[in-house]
């Protein structure tokens, strides 16, 4: 794992209050069938490269700190492993100045003063609307609409195969069996029509650890399910 202390990208009792303090609010539509697993948060107290996503983070002169969210999920509705995020700008004030979403690969504004979205909740906990099944995050759950195929990837072209992403690129190499049985866990168990009427689905605090642990988790993770999958289904 990449070294990001000299970036000041520290975990520490005092950044784990401060991730909690500012935890976003997730909505998720009424018919998912795919659990978030655990959150790995890092506080950035400079600018730096974010340590789980391709990409520069720049701390605003009016802030004193970025807090990254990482949203794990050991499915995605078309593959195995999903990993999204959220970015957090606490203001010199302790109030959020806006939060930003990751979206198949790139990222959008969650909140900003002008945009329409909900405020955040005690001008600290932002809202998100999480894509059904593909797990994106955008200030509006009705904007998936604009997503082409947002319901059938759900349905008619769910499944996939066991996808180890980026910073996790080689840590392990499905075989072609955990392929052919990712895609069939995910066609027969989590396949669903999707609503686009959403509720909030809390976090419980702990699932909720330093982007180091869940860093180390993960491939951990993987394995685990791939072996569960073999125990379930014959090839």
């Amino acid at each position: 794992m990449t070294d990001y202390s000299a970036n000041m990208c520290i975990s520490s009792t005092e950044h784990r209050a401060l991730a909690l303090n500012y935890l976003p609010i997730i909505h998720y539509d009424y018919a998912e069938t795919i659990p978030l697993q655990l959150v790995g948060y890092t506080v950035l107290e400079e600018s730096c490269k974010s340590p789980s996503f391709r990409r520069e983070l720049k701390l605003p002169p009016n802030c004193q700190c970025i807090i990254e969210y990482a949203f794990f999920w050991n499915y995605d509705i078309q593959h195995m492993y999903d990993l999204e995020h959220i970015w957090c700008y606490v203001g010199n004030d302790g109030m959020l100045t806006h939060a930003e979403g990751s979206f198949h690969g790139h990222f959008l504004n969650l909140y900003a003063p002008e945009i329409p979205c909900i405020p955040p909740t005690n001008g600290r906990h932002v809202h998100a609307y999480c894509q059904p099944g593909k797990h994106a995050f955008l200030p509006d759950g009705n904007l998936f609409r604009l997503y082409p195929f947002w319901e059938k990837c759900c349905t008619d072209n769910s499944g996939g195969k066991v996808l180890v992403g980026s910073p996790f690129n080689g840590i392990y190499e499905p075989s072609n069996d955990d392929n052919l049985r990712c895609n069939c866990w995910i066609r027969s168990h989590l396949s669903f029509r999707p609503t686009l009427k959403f509720e909030i689905v809390p976090i419980p605090e702990k699932n909720v650890i330093s982007w180091d642990e869940l860093y180390n988790a993960i491939p951990t993770m993987i394995v685990a399910e791939c072996t569960r999958l073999k125990g379930l289904i014959n090839i």
